[in-house]
C-alpha cells in the first residue's frame, strides 16, 4: 500500500500542513490524530502596556495577541515564516523572522536587541525560555503565558491505522511533540508498521528517540530524518522525499 502521512499537530495545524501537503503532491493516506488542544489564555492590558516589543513563538501566540489588543503598533519579533505571516495577517507592520527555531530567535535578538522591555508571549511548553536568556545577556526581557497545550490520547481511528501497517510518515515538529508521540505509538506494539521520523530539528528528533517514559517497549523505527531547515517548507521537502523513497515510480501503486 502507498505511505500514509500521520500528522499529530493541533487539528487546525494538521488540517493546514495535510492540504499543504496535497498541493506538494502527496498521492497517499493522510491521517490526522491531534495530540494537543490548545486553549488561549487572557493576556491583561496592563502586561502588554508596558512592553515596547513583542516575541511571539507560535500562531497560537499571534492569535492570542491579536484577541486581547487592538494595538498593530509593536515591533514583533516572530520564530520563523508562518508564524511572520500570521503576524502580518493580524496587521503587524513591523515584522522581524528568524530562521524557524529558538537559537536562531535568540541570536537574532542578541545580534539586533529590539526596544525594552520586551515582552515574550508564549505556550506552557516551550523548546528554550528565551526571556531568560536576553535577560541573561543584560536585555530587560519578561515572558507571559497566553496558551496552554493541553495533551490528548490517540484517537481510536488512529491506533486502528497504526494497527494496519504499511509505511507510516510521521513528521515531529517539537521535542514535546515527538515524546508525546512516542508515548501514545509505543504502547500499540506497531510491529506491522514501518515507522519512518522526519524531524523538524535534532532536539525533536533525539526526543523520540529517547524512548517512551512509561517503561513501554521503545519503538523500532524503519527510518530518522531531519528536515534541512526548521520549516514548513523544509518539512514538505522531506515527506515527499520519503514518498519518492518508498513509492518508487517503477512500483505499482
Amino acid at each position: 500500500m502507498p505511505p500514509c502521512l500521520f500528522l499529530t499537530r493541533p487539528r487546525d495545524e494538521s488540517a493546514r500542513f495535510a492540504h499543504d501537503a496535497r498541493q506538494a503532491g502527496w498521492r497517499g493516506e493522510v491521517v490526522c490524530a491531534p495530540l494537543l488542544r490548545i486553549e488561549t489564555l487572557p493576556v491583561p492590558q496592563e502586561v502588554l502596556a508596558g512592553a515596547r516589543s513583542l516575541i511571539v513563538t507560535s500562531q497560537h501566540a499571534v492569535t492570542a495577541l491579536a484577541g486581547a489588543s487592538a494595538r498593530r503598533d509593536w515591533p514583533i519579533w516572530c520564530v520563523g515564516p508562518r508564524t511572520a505571516q500570521a503576524a502580518r495577517a493580524a496587521g503587524f507592520a513591523q515584522v522581524h523572522v528568524a530562521g524557524g527555531d529558538a537559537v536562531s530567535l535568540r541570536a537574532a535578538l542578541i545580534a539586533d536587541p529590539p526596544r525594552q522591555p520586551v515582552l515574550h508571549l508564549r505556550g506552557t511548553h516551550a523548546a528554550m525560555d528565551i526571556a531568560a536568556e536576553l535577560c541573561a545577556q543584560g536585555i530587560d526581557a519578561q515572558a507571559r503565558l497566553v496558551y496552554r497545550q493541553e495533551a490528548l490520547g490517540l484517537p481510536d481511528e488512529a491506533a486502528a491505522r497504526v494497527a494496519r501497517g504499511g509505511d507510516l510518515v510521521l513528521p515531529v515538529f517539537s521535542p514535546r511533540s515527538a515524546r508525546l508521540l512516542v508515548a501514545s505509538l509505543a504502547p500499540l506494539r506497531p510491529d506491522a508498521a514501518h515507522l519512518h521520523l522526519l524531524a523538524i530539528s535534532a532536539a525533536a528528533r533525539d526526543a523520540a528517540l529517547a524512548g517512551p517514559d512509561n517503561g513501554a517497549r521503545g519503538l523500532v523505527w524503519r527510518g530518522v530524518h531531519v528536515a534541512a531547515r526548521p520549516d514548513a517548507p523544509a518539512m514538505l521537502a522531506g515527506i515527499l522525499a520519503l514518498q519518492a523513497a518508498l513509492e518508487p515510480l517503477k512500483k505499482p501503486r
